[in-house]
């Protein structure tokens, strides 16, 4: 009798690969929902930036000029990096993003002043991947009301530690398949980094 020696409808993913099927996540993806979809919001960087942004950071907004774009409805102040947990108004993602700067030096998309970022604003309910401090790999099993902090200096969740609390709820937190964002400040390179630690947070 003859037969097929693979099995057809086995499903797998190479490493690397960020599907449906990858068991990780990447920072600054925010997941699929449609009851949130449409709460995606966008703005302009700020000409007074001194650093790029990229998906997963908190961002503060400005309250637009009363003579910016009178007529066209636009809502969106500049937007800038959060410097103190305080200033936080949403997170920048990479969802439905179009023009993000990669070189062969710098591979995660990066903007820069004066080009547009989207993002979601805390109270959303979006599911943002962020990273996540490794020591805090052991929140596993916890309460997602456990309060954390945000480091600004490694741009990623960290232990509260007296701090004000970051304004999200923990929903899961993973080590393995994740891909995040790594910037060396001395050269201005972003990379993706594999297999780092992520918590995807409710804001």
């Amino acid at each position: 009798m003859s037969n097929i020696s693979i099995n057809p409808m086995l499903t797998t993913n190479a490493r690397g690969l960020f599907n449906v099927n990858s068991a990780g996540f990447t920072q600054g993806d925010a997941l699929d929902d449609p009851a949130v979809k449409f709460q995606l919001a966008g703005g302009f960087i700020k000409a007074s930036e001194t650093l790029p942004m990229w998906g997963g950071l908190p961002i503060a907004e400005d309250i637009p000029l009363s003579n910016s774009q009178p007529s066209s409805g636009v809502l969106n102040g500049g937007i800038a990096r959060a410097t103190t947990v305080d200033e936080i108004t949403g997170i920048c993602v990479f969802n439905q993003a179009f023009q993000g700067v990669t070189t062969p030096q710098s591979t995660a998309p990066q903007y820069t002043s004066g080009m547009t970022v989207n993002f979601y604003r805390l109270g959303t309910n979006a599911r943002i991947p962020m990273r996540l401090d490794p020591a805090l790999i052991s929140l596993e099993g916890e309460l997602i009301t456990t309060e954390v902090t945000y480091d600004f200096t490694n741009n990623w969740l960290t232990a509260l530690g007296g701090g004000t609390p970051f304004p999200a709820r923990i929903l899961k937190v993973s080590t393995t398949g994740n891909k995040t964002v790594s910037y060396d400040p001395a050269t201005g390179f972003a990379n993706w980094v594999y297999d780092e630690s992520v918590a995807v947070v409710l804001i």
